[in-house]
């Protein structure tokens, strides 16, 4: 079954983090969570976390992502 998520990014609860859900037929299933961090050189680092939902809360997977594409599929 194919999976959709929404194009804008939600911000999260700090100023680091942002979110976008992840459906298949409507039901949301879980979200995939950017992350950034700006190095003392004032460059900025992103990467991405998978939250899986489970009983209606995300769960949180402890791998990280380079790519958003890798973490998408790792929650279909």
């Amino acid at each position: 079954m194919p999976t959709s998520h929404v194009e804008a990014w939600i911000f999260g609860p700090d100023i680091r983090s942002s979110v976008k859900g992840v459906y298949r037929d409507g039901e949301p299933i879980g979200r995939v969570r950017r992350w950034r961090a700006e190095d003392s050189d004032d460059l900025t680092g992103e990467w991405f976390t998978v939250e899986r939902r489970r009983s209606g809360l995300y769960v949180p997977r402890e791998d990280m992502h380079e790519e958003f594409q890798d973490a998408l599929e790792r929650i279909a």
